[in-house]
């Protein structure tokens, strides 16, 4: 499944993380540190596993239970991007 940001998000990066605002509901959201790491590999990478992968090489190494932790963690950030409208999921074309 291919990730890509929703057309009607306006997203901006700063030092402080990514604040996004999504014009067709009016949500708006600022991204802390951890939250922005995940949204730019979005943004990079286009799916979950890439991500996923990407954050456990870099945070946990070998180590499983660690490995395990991101992967529930980064998991809940994507679905409640997705189900808030900011990203959108589907079939690679």
């Amino acid at each position: 499944m291919s990730l890509h940001i929703s057309d009607s998000v306006i997203w901006q990066e700063s030092e402080d993380g990514v604040s996004l605002y999504n014009m067709d509901n009016g949500d708006f959201l600022s991204l802390n540190g951890t939250g922005a790491q995940i949204w730019l590999l979005v943004a990079s990478d286009g799916g979950r596993e890439p991500v996923i992968s990407k954050l456990i090489l870099r945070y946990a190494g070998s180590n499983q239970v660690l490995g395990e932790k991101i992967r529930t963690d980064v998991e809940q950030f994507i679905n409640s991007m997705v189900q808030g409208g900011m990203l959108v999921e589907g079939v690679a074309a």
